[in-house]
């Protein structure tokens, strides 16, 4: 199965070990949970946004939690569904309805996370580290099943059609569960590749994901609802590595593309897949070398994060959310009473009339939800680092609710170590 290790990058992670999932240590938050508070940003936009015309009031809403740290990975209307950490630094899946915290801990779900929500409400997740996941709608948890004798699954994404996208016998293999009481059907590598893992998944029920090679090299794939896969090539040339995260249903599909050698990763760089499978790379926030594709709107804007990664010691610091509106360079967002340089936040889901969903915090502090409302009115291009001020270098990132297990826990193009890949 494969064992969630940590891998060469946070995108890699997919999500994280419950266990693990703020940070790492947990700071621990004095007092009550903070109420939601919306704050008004007055940063001045520096491009057109898609919201132009459009009545909107930017706001940044940081939504409550039990005091110890909370992300955001999904929303649809007034809810919003993530995680929470309790005072053990045990994570529960939650949902936030119109801003008001519920906390899921049952028998059948001792731990985990909530990953999406479709328009219907229903809810899809894993629990107890991996070992299951599950559905929740009207009130009423479904197990998913999995293939006999298999230990872990994954849930990630649920269409409007209920159908969900994840991964299943020992997350060895992409999964489709045409409904949450339907059996997983797999979805199988391509030719010659020996694993493959879904992560997301559109309303016309195609599938968007990776398949890997036996050293865990991933190349972004796509299943078809009859289950025919294609294989598309990174931005970096034909051929190169890459990942998918989100597929909208236009079949444009998002997600990273990596550029290595025998040594390892050289660069990993936010990407959106044509429906022909064309690459175009993103690229960074100033001064940054690394980012990924999280979230796809119908309309084609992009959320995700960009960061500053050090490829020959596998570190990562100065993370900060992007969004982009479908033209021109990267766009970060403001966290509320901290400096960009000051600063952390990652984003998950962005919709068409730009809500956005994530987490942020202090550089050295606790992750907390947060939902951005009419982002593009709101979102900035940030200065270079060297016109930021003196001493504001981050530590290392903590690992983030709403990934999941790596698909193929830690990427190296050859070399793989004992244990980083399934056994």
């Amino acid at each position: 199965m494969y064992t969630p290790t940590t891998p060469r990058s946070r995108a890699a992670r997919a999500a994280v070990a419950a266990a693990v999932l703020f940070a790492a240590p947990l700071a621990t938050a004095g007092g009550a949970a903070v109420a939601s508070a919306t704050i008004r940003h007055t940063t001045k936009p520096t491009v057109s946004r898609p919201e132009a015309g459009r009545s909107c009031r930017p706001t940044v809403t940081r939504l409550p939690d039990m005091g110890h740290g909370s992300g955001a990975n999904a929303f649809s209307g007034g809810t919003v569904v993530g995680g929470v950490a309790d005072a053990r630094g045990n994570v529960h899946p939650a949902i936030w309805r119109s801003g008001h915290l519920q906390v899921i801990r049952t028998p059948a779900i001792l731990n985990g996370g909530a990953n999406y929500i479709n328009a219907r409400g229903q809810i899809v997740g894993f629990a107890d580290n991996y070992t299951k996941s599950w559905e929740l709608f009207r009130g009423r948890i479904t197990i998913l099943r999995d293939v006999h004798g298999s230990h872990a699954d994954y849930a990630r994404r649920i269409n409007a059609r209920g159908q969900i996208a994840g991964a299943a016998d020992n997350m060895n293999r992409a999964a489709r569960w045409d409904s949450a009481s339907a059996a997983p059907v797999l979805l199988p590598p391509r030719a010659g590749d020996k694993f493959s893992f879904s992560k997301g998944i559109n309303d016309r029920g195609w599938v968007a994901g990776d398949s890997d090679e036996a050293d865990g090299t991933p190349h972004s794939a796509v299943w078809s609802p009859a289950g025919h896969i294609r294989v598309f090539s990174g931005a970096y040339g034909p051929g190169s590595p890459g990942d998918l995260f989100d597929i909208n249903d236009a079949g444009t599909s998002a997600g990273e593309s990596f550029r290595a050698n025998a040594s390892g990763i050289l660069a990993d760089q936010a990407t959106i897949w044509s429906l022909s499978g064309h690459p175009a790379g993103l690229g960074f926030l100033p001064g940054l070398n690394q980012s990924t594709a999280f979230g796809l709107s119908g309309a084609g804007y992009v959320a995700g994060e960009s960061a500053l990664q050090d490829y020959a010691h596998n570190t990562q610091t100065d993370e900060h959310a992007f969004v982009w509106p479908g033209h021109g360079p990267l766009l970060t967002l403001p966290v509320p009473h901290l400096p960009y340089a000051r600063s952390q936040s990652l984003v998950h889901q962005i919709s068409d009339t730009g809500t956005v969903v994530g987490q942020a915090g202090p550089s050295h502090g606790v992750w907390r939800a947060y939902v951005w409302t009419c982002a593009f009115q709101q979102a900035f291009r940030p200065p270079p680092p060297a016109a930021q001020p003196s001493g504001t270098a981050t530590p290392p990132v903590p690992q983030l609710p709403g990934r999941g297990p790596s698909p193929r826990a830690a990427f190296r193009p050859v070399g793989l170590l004992a244990g980083d890949r399934p056994i």
